[in-house]
């Protein structure tokens, strides 16, 4: 009787022990339970509000989250979209369906690989909105391939900008088309400027020519018709020059470099109107032999002249005069 006694007693402090480790044991089992409703939670507090758009699709295409942000982007809440037949059908402008069926069939079908789309909506009050899709396979621990992670944001500002932004660099490409176009006619402007002077230069150099060599001929031949050529000669003389209309010289030149007269008068207000028109012909690019014909006078005058002009603006010995007057 006595060793049964025992017995039981050894029984009773085994099922203690046993009932004491099922105890702590289900306390483990609840703390953990405890830990991850707390984790369900918190990670439910972060999918619901989040700033953008996020969506769960499971491998078959249904939704199984939609977050509540939803109604910011789209005026509808996550139990309309969640019961809805497809978001496609419900939101989707209809010349982007195709293309955002087609790309969520393949995120599905993990034909893409955290790829984005670009895509418009029709919101519930009808407003046309741009919205970018982001999206990403969603695995267990295990490796097993649970469906879409999907974010959409709402692009629709960014949009707006990047259009004004298009806007501005068109108004920007046109103006400097039209920039060019006025510098290549004001270049044509300027070349037909300089041709005629040219041709003006070498016709009066012509005539001058004409004048001596007829001289030459006045003086050899006879009395009877001395009196025949020195009439031609009075005429050429009279005519060898050709004057130039300064003024008409002096607009053109402010058409086709804006200011350049006048800043030269201003920073150099000793200098004479002789002295202006050869800096306007050297602004030019008129060679001293070219101005020579303008001007009825000997190259080796222009280049005196030229001398003169460059200590008048008293430029130095490694100054070229004309680079100089190119700058004002």
């Amino acid at each position: 009787m006595k060793e049964s006694g025992n017995t039981n007693q050894n029984n009773v402090e085994k099922l203690e022990t046993q009932l004491s480790d099922i105890k702590f044991e289900l306390e483990e089992a609840n703390i953990q339970l405890k830990e991850e409703s707390d984790k369900r939670q918190f990670y439910q507090l972060i999918a619901d509000f989040t700033f953008g758009w996020e969506l769960w699709f499971e491998p078959d295409g249904n939704i199984e989250y939609c977050s509540p942000s939803c109604f910011d982007v789209t005026g509808y809440s996550s139990n309309q979209i969640l019961s809805a037949e497809s978001i496609s059908s419900l939101l989707v402008y209809e010349p982007d369906e195709k293309k955002y069926t087609d790309f969520i069939t393949n995120s599905l079908d993990q034909m893409l690989v955290n790829q984005s789309l670009e895509f418009r909506i029709l919101t519930r009050t009808k407003q046309l909105r741009w919205c970018l899709l982001s999206v990403r396979g969603v695995y267990n621990k295990q490796g097993k391939y649970m469906g879409v992670r999907a974010s959409i944001q709402d692009i629709t500002r960014l949009k707006r900008a990047m259009g004004h932004i298009h806007e501005m660099e068109e108004v920007k490409e046109l103006e400097v088309r039209t920039k060019q176009r006025l510098q290549t006619e004001l270049n044509l402007k300027d070349r037909e400027l300089v041709s005629f002077l040219l041709q003006l230069s070498q016709k009066n150099e012509l005539l001058k020519t004409v004048s001596n060599q007829l001289k030459k001929v006045y003086l050899n031949k006879a009395n009877n018709t001395n009196e025949q050529i020195h009439q031609l000669i009075e005429l050429l003389e009279t005519s060898s020059t050709l004057s130039l209309d300064w003024p008409m010289i002096e607009n053109q030149v402010e058409k086709l470099h804006p200011g350049f007269l006048d800043k030269l008068q201003v920073k150099h207000s000793s200098i004479s109107v002789k002295d202006k028109k050869l800096s306007a012909y050297l602004r030019l690019g008129l060679s001293s032999k070219e101005i020579s014909g303008l001007q009825n006078i000997t190259p080796k005058s222009v280049e005196i002249a030229r001398v003169r002009l460059r200590k008048k603006l008293n430029l130095s010995t490694n100054t070229r005069l004309v680079n100089y007057l190119c700058q004002l």
